[in-house]
């Protein structure tokens, strides 16, 4: 991961998508596809830092802090986390 991507920021885009928390995954509606999707653990604990604004590099110290991963592991979690969510129209641009 680039020192730029690190620092770039991450947003959830305003009405892309309806969520809840259940049971300590995230189940959400992607508003503009009607998709439902479900995130899993580590995704679940990106997703609230994504929701109120962040940055690559704040959500991999989170996996880090969390989950005891070592850097290079969580630097790929979330690169691939914060694409899957680009693809699917989530993030502000």
């Amino acid at each position: 991961m680039s020192a730029d991507s690190r620092t770039h920021s991450v947003k959830l885009r305003e009405r892309a998508a309806a969520w809840r928390e259940v049971d300590g995954e995230i189940i959400l509606l992607g508003l503009e596809s009607s998709t439902y999707l479900g995130v899993n653990g580590a995704g679940s604990t990106l997703w609230p830092l994504m929701v109120e604004g962040t940055t690559s590099e704040s959500m991999a110290n989170r996996l880090v802090e969390r989950y005891g991963i070592d850097r290079t592991r969580a630097d790929g979690d979330v690169a691939a986390f914060v694409e899957a969510c680009r693809t699917r129209g989530l993030l502000e641009p």
